[in-house]
């Protein structure tokens, strides 16, 4: 079936051109569209030229820095074909991994989404693709290493399973990765796509949520590949985590059931806020001293 893929792009360089590459060889997919949240002049005159070749792809420019979300809902709402793949600019497809996602999500309850194995360089599996639960408790463990005690309870298991054995079929997990994620429009549609109140980051664990919510399941497809570099834009790394901080803390706000639950869901906010940044900040020193 014929695809729409979406990709947002903000001072990505080099890697975009990769990604395009894939795309374009993929047969499944006949519409590209190019979200332009902000990119170097050379960026923005390849991807001119790239369009001027190519009449399947267009590219959205002039709205600023929007946000990946709100960038994503405005690629889907020009989009005319029955899927969407959401795919970053620094994810590059192998092999059959569009037609993997397409018969996985088209066997899956109505109303899903399915998300490739995102592999690093070294063809390791990378963090993110397949994830557990998203509460308060499973985000300090993962953000603070004390998954590291999960051999001695289970409730300092993370919420990232990559380290896990590697399923041999397609199955449902909480939540997969926004770098590489196939919709039908029709649900997207249904569901009112990203929730724009997300800058970057944890928009696609929201619309897993969702999904779930509405009957559909969040899909990790292994035999599904997608190289994703990752940490290719040059944006601040110190904004990138303060939105992905910001991020967390809307989502347990949202999804609180109840006053008390709110509550504990701002007071954990300071926490949440605190371990995001101090991680980050930690990695950047370390990355001058190397």
């Amino acid at each position: 079936m014929s695809t729409s893929v979406i990709i947002v792009s903000y001072q990505t360089g080099s890697s975009l051109e990769e990604c395009i590459k894939a795309v374009r060889s993929e047969a499944l997919i006949d519409e590209i569209i190019i979200v332009d949240n902000g990119n170097e002049p050379d960026t923005r005159r390849w991807m001119d030229n790239q369009a001027q070749k190519d009449n399947t792809i267009t590219i959205m420019q002039g709205h600023g820095n929007i946000g990946f979300a709100k960038a994503c809902n405005a690629g889907a709402k020009t989009a005319s074909c029955p899927y969407l793949l959401f795919l970053n600019p620094d994810a590059v497809l192998q092999g059959n991994a569009l037609k993997e996602l397409q018969n996985s999500l088209d066997a899956a309850a109505p109303g899903s989404v399915a998300g490739a194995r995102l592999l690093n360089q070294d063809g390791s599996e990378q963090r993110g693709a397949r994830r557990g639960r998203l509460t308060p408790w499973s985000a300090l463990v993962s953000m603070t290493g004390l998954s590291h005690f999960a051999p001695v309870h289970p409730a300092f298991a993370d919420m990232h399973q990559e380290k896990q054995p590697l399923p041999t079929t397609t199955v449902p997990v909480h939540a997969i990765s926004g770098a590489s994620l196939l919709m039908k429009r029709n649900d997207y549609e249904r569901l009112g796509g990203f929730d724009e109140r997300y800058f970057l980051h944890v928009e696609d664990l929201d619309l897993c949520r969702r999904v779930r919510k509405a009957g559909g399941h969040a899909m990790f497809v292994p035999t599904a590949e997608v190289v994703h570099y990752g940490s290719t834009s040059k944006a601040n790394r110190l904004r990138v985590d303060w939105n992905k901080a910001i991020g967390l803390v809307r989502y347990f706000i949202k999804f609180s059931h109840s006053p008390i639950e709110k509550l504990g869901a701002w007071i954990l906010s300071v926490p949440i806020i605190v371990a995001v940044m101090s991680r980050s900040a930690f990695t950047i020193l370390r990355q001058h001293l190397s």
